[in-house]
């Protein structure tokens, strides 16, 4: 752990393997986080997210690659940064979901490390701690609103 990782930590009122599957399941990454996913869920397999469907080369994570993934606990992969930081940051920084059971919640640690020195690098580590926290709010509004609105549905 780095003092400069962005770390993000939120208690989400859902069993974990909802939370683990809305990390890895495409149908459910396409409904908080992107337009378009690719998930191979097993080490080496792609973690690739897409913002603009119709340009897949660009504000895309394309070719980047789960490290490790633990069903229901953890999950890591490389991770790309936007097209203004694209030149500064590659894919060389990583991201680690940790989840951990709390009673009927879940437990999210997100950490996303490897940051560079130097003003562009601050940039874009600022830039994308502030889209992470938008992102992770979504997550969490996501599985809490759409899980218990569809809970509470009844055909009779």
């Amino acid at each position: 752990m780095h003092s400069r990782d962005i770390d993000i930590q939120i208690l989400i009122a859902r069993p974990i393997g909802k939370v683990f599957e809305a990390w890895v399941k495409p149908e459910l990454l396409e409904q908080w986080l992107a337009r378009k996913a690719r998930v191979e869920p097993s080490a080496g397999g792609a973690y690739e997210l897409f913002w603009d469907p119709e340009n897949l080369g660009i504000n895309s994570t394309q070719g980047c690659r789960i490290s490790s993934i633990v069903l229901n606990a953890e999950l890591s992969f490389n991770w790309k940064g936007p097209e203004p930081y694209s030149s500064v940051m590659g894919d060389a920084t990583k991201v680690f979901v940790r989840l951990e059971r709390q009673g009927a919640s879940t437990l999210l640690r997100f950490v996303h490390t490897g940051w560079g020195q130097g003003a562009r690098w601050e940039e874009a580590r600022l830039w994308q701690a502030n889209a992470w926290r938008q992102a992770i709010d979504n997550l969490k509004n996501f599985l809490e609103t759409s899980e218990k609105f569809l809970g509470g549905l009844s055909m009779n």
